[in-house]
């Protein structure tokens, strides 16, 4: 057997090495994530998201500075997110297009997924995105002739009683009560 008379020896201790690889996942997990903020490792090299809702449903460009031409363009449904990804090389033209852009739509609530689609893109300095919230629903204001229910006796239905329980005015059927053609 060998003896090792070195002062230094590995010494691992087993809840240092789980607690490690825990907040390992957890970065992983929560830095990973599709929101607009960018996640827990926001950054130029991250997937941006675009929230679209009924309210503010947002439309998506992006244009080449060179030459002012819209390359893409999607206006996002209400309800939806789009994530973009640029990545930098992998386009099909070393000077017009030299990098790609992936892209998918998910559901809002949806925190991650396959960008599944992609075009060629400009690089970083010949391109810009534009988002434009485009209009929504409108308000409506209520009609002010509506019927507005309140507590007085005149507006009660005709077989309410203070009492509660059956009442003379109540037929066996309550569909018929309701509708009574």
């Amino acid at each position: 057997m060998h003896q090792d008379n070195s002062p230094w020896r590995p010494v691992v201790n087993p809840r240092l090495l789980t607690g490690i690889s825990a907040l390992v996942m957890l970065v992983c997990a929560v830095g990973c994530t599709y929101q607009p903020s960018g996640g827990l490792m926001a950054g130029s090299n991250t997937p941006f998201t675009y929230y679209s809702t009924a309210e503010y449903p947002k439309t998506f460009v992006v244009v080449d500075t060179r030459n002012g031409d819209n390359i893409f363009e999607m206006h996002i449904p209400p309800g939806k997110a789009l994530v973009v990804k640029f990545v930098k090389g992998q386009g099909d033209d070393a000077v017009e297009t030299p990098d790609i852009m992936r892209y998918s739509v998910f559901p809002i609530s949806d925190v991650s997924g396959v960008l599944s689609s992609s075009i060629t893109v400009p690089d970083p300095y010949s391109r810009r995105i534009d988002v434009f919230v485009t209009e929504g629903e409108t308000y409506t204001p209520p009609d002010p002739n509506r019927e507005i229910r309140t507590d007085e006796k005149s507006d009660r239905p005709p077989g309410w009683t203070s009492e509660g329980g059956p009442s003379k005015d109540v037929g066996s059927d309550a569909m018929k009560f309701y509708d009574p053609s």
